[in-house]
């Protein structure tokens, strides 16, 4: 072949890849020829996470949501001194409608906690918990069937600055931040809480700064992550709800921050690389059964600065991490065994810092905060580990936290 014909189709294959999304590049299959991300992420037609989309795409969809039970999203002011939980309706185009605020029993700290799950909500959508981080308590509130709450109990955290809680069952742990531990609850029928002898357990150590603690899906075991150590903890669950002390993995990726849980019991966890810019990653893990923590395919890069919420989709194959350095929200494909695969670095565009993110109840549509502009994004999913902003429910103040939804 003539060589300025073979120079010119060099380049341009080039300029096409270089212009091809991360969707549409080739990447190696353990076992398999080399495939398109986008023939990975369909699951020979089988991704149950892909056919939502369609699902809510379809002509019906606006009919199907109107005929659904109503969802909210709420999240907390965290003011000092006057803690509260703003509630808001999901209305059939995904936008936020406010339904008010409830006292919440406690006081605030004035500003970010800097974590992930402040406030949390059970399987069956009874009940609302949430740290008081200002008055080192945490609250409970019924909610009622038009998605208002009711103050219930508060009580004392047996620590600092709780700033991260997790419910199983009738069993509900708190982080405290302040104090580098962990201390578990009992939950009554009625919404009370009860303290569980020898719940309490350290952290690794002193100024650990833990953002997260989650159960695994089965309750088994809890899950702390520490900034400052780059350290995992996982303790064990007893029969009667107290926990073992911890076993400490050294995390895979630097600055260890929010996670979720994915298919396969797979835990995703973002990596905050400090808020260095463009150094952020996040990881996969499976849990043994001794506790130590085991990276599967190590630290995937997205480019962005400061990764730390992470939300997974429905059936486990998606994961959202909102960029708070970057102001992005990257996509992640969660693969058979847990592998984790960059999407798209950044998916959507957010308002100023993003500060947490969950996908609704229906797995369509997200939601990211961004205390700092005062908004709660509103996104819907599209195929591929899509998003799209529809538009922002705004005023909430620059102190407020947390994100939980049914």
């Amino acid at each position: 072949m003539n060589p300025f014909k073979v120079m010119a189709l060099v380049a341009i294959i080039v300029a096409m890849v270089s212009c091809n999304k991360n969707a549409d590049k080739s990447i190696e299959s353990p076992g398999t020829s080399t495939i398109s991300m986008q023939e990975m992420i369909s699951e020979s037609g089988a991704n149950a996470d892909e056919l939502v989309i369609k699902e809510m795409t379809s002509a019906n969809a606006d009919v199907l949501n109107r005929k659904q039970k109503v969802h909210f999203v709420y999240t907390e002011s965290n003011e000092a001194g006057s803690n509260r939980i703003l509630a808001y309706e999901i209305q059939p185009d995904g936008n936020l409608d406010f339904k008010g605020a409830t006292a919440s029993g406690g006081a605030g700290t004035g500003a970010g906690l800097g974590s992930q799950g402040a406030l949390v909500i059970d399987k069956h959508h009874e009940w609302l918990f949430a740290v008081n981080a200002g008055s080192n308590t945490v609250s409970s509130f019924k909610i009622r069937n038009d998605g208002s709450l009711k103050l219930v109990c508060t009580k004392g955290t047996e620590g600092m600055n709780p700033n991260s809680v997790t419910v199983h069952g009738d069993l509900l742990y708190v982080l405290n931040h302040g104090s580098d531990n962990i201390h578990g609850f009992k939950i009554g029928s009625n919404g009370s809480l009860t303290h569980i002898q020898g719940s309490t357990q350290s952290l690794s150590g002193a100024a650990t700064d833990a953002p997260q603690i989650s159960f695994t899906p089965d309750g088994d075991w809890l899950v702390v992550t520490e900034k400052a150590t780059n350290n995992i903890n996982s303790f064990k669950v007893k029969g009667d709800g107290a926990a073992w002390p911890a076993v400490v993995t050294a995390s895979t990726g630097q600055t260890p921050f929010g996670f979720d849980f994915a298919r396969d019991k797979v835990m995703v966890v973002s990596n905050a690389a400090g808020g260095a810019a463009g150094a952020g990653s996040a990881t996969s893990y499976h849990i043994r059964s001794n506790g130590n923590q085991q990276a599967i395919n190590g630290a995937i890069a997205n480019q962005q600065g400061a990764p730390c919420w992470v939300a997974v989709t429905e059936f486990g194959r998606f994961a959202f991490i909102t960029n708070t350095g970057s102001n992005s929200i990257s996509s992640y494909y969660i693969g058979p065994g847990g592998r984790l695969y960059l999407v798209d670095k950044a998916a959507a565009g957010t308002d100023n810092k993003p500060t947490d993110i969950v996908v609704a109840d229906n797995n369509y549509f997200v939601y990211a905060l961004t205390a700092n502009s005062g908004t709660i994004g509103e996104f819907h999913r599209t195929f591929w580990g899509g998003l799209k902003k529809s538009g922002s429910a705004m005023g909430l103040p620059s102190s407020t936290t947390g994100l939980a939804t049914f």
